[in-house]
């Protein structure tokens, strides 16, 4: 392997949005130093991505930050569905997106779940193309590949499960499905251990219907059904790079990043027990932990080669 860099390369991760604008939620730092956004996007009937942002409002050096002054003009200038009708929402396209997860401890369990941030988003002119999509083009490191099943039911998909090296170092696991037109060869060329480049559709759809039961007398009953889907669905990808390639992931650099980030969640896992000890003391602070920590140790189905 060629790469030998104390610090992992961080992972060609890209996601491409672009849709109607349909809720705008952001909140101000508890410091008063940064903004945090959250913006609703509708690709299609029915179809909603949920898209993160967070900045300081000056850099390290002082000057101003142009990503926290972009979140300001989205917050003051764009239109929503929610606050101006869907006639007037403006149409906005994210170019520059990521892949993320959104993880915290409730009750001792590690809750995951995926997440999309950007830094910038662009409002499209009355005259430019509207294309609505939401679509990722990504850098993964293998686990492992594992037939789809439903219900006990094989689906003919395959999971495409391994890891998205981040910036400075750190990974998070990720699992794509993968389409029946594609499967088989993920299956046959995508081995544990390789670095691959796959790319696709996100698809976050859900749909409420409506049945109605007849009834002999009186009023019918009405019974109503959600239908909930959300994956990352990929539709193409290319060969894994060589070994010898530079942009080839270390596996040594990858174990280094897993296990830091072990240690990473427990500590997560210490802190929301102390916060559940604190609430649960009658007077002052929960006693200290002196215990020394365990040493962190990774199994080695964890570890992707």
């Amino acid at each position: 392997m060629s790469e030998n860099k104390t610090v992992l390369r961080e992972a060609d991760n890209v996601v491409t949005i672009e849709g109607t604008l349909a809720e705008i939620r952001h909140t101000e730092w508890k410091n008063g130093n940064g903004l945090n956004i959250e913006l609703d996007i509708e690709v299609a009937p029915n179809e909603v991505h949920t898209v993160k942002g967070f900045s300081k409002y000056k850099k390290d050096d002082g000057t101003e930050n142009a990503i926290a002054k972009g979140y300001q003009t989205i917050v003051s200038e764009y239109k929503s569905i929610a606050e101006h009708g869907r006639d007037e929402a403006d149409k906005v396209r994210i170019t520059q997106g990521k892949i993320g997860l959104n993880e915290y401890y409730t009750q001792g369990n590690l809750k995951s779940y995926p997440q999309l941030m950007t830094n910038f988003v662009n409002r499209l002119d009355a005259n430019e193309e509207f294309n609505p999509k939401a679509e990722f083009d990504v850098e993964l490191f293998v686990k492992n590949v594992a037939e789809e099943k439903v219900k006990g039911e094989e689906t003919g998909r395959v999971n495409l499960n391994g890891y998205i090296p981040l910036y400075n170092g750190k990974v998070i696991p990720f699992t794509f499905v993968v389409s029946k037109e594609g499967s088989q060869y993920v299956e046959d060329n995508y081995e544990k251990g390789a670095t691959v480049n796959v790319f696709g559709k996100i698809i976050n759809y859900k749909e409420q219907k409506v049945t109605t039961k007849a009834a002999a007398f009186g009023e019918d009953k009405k019974e109503i059904t959600s239908i909930t889907k959300r994956e990352y669905l990929v539709t193409g990808g290319n060969d894994p790079y060589d070994e010898d390639s530079k942009n080839a992931f270390n596996p040594d650099s990858i174990k280094k990043a897993l296990t830091e980030r072990e240690i990473y969640l427990k500590e997560m896992k210490k802190n929301e027990n102390n916060k559940d000890d604190n609430k649960k003391s009658g007077f002052g602070g929960s006693a200290p932990n002196n215990k020394p920590s365990k040493p962190v140790e990774i199994s080695d189905d964890d570890l992707p080669f």
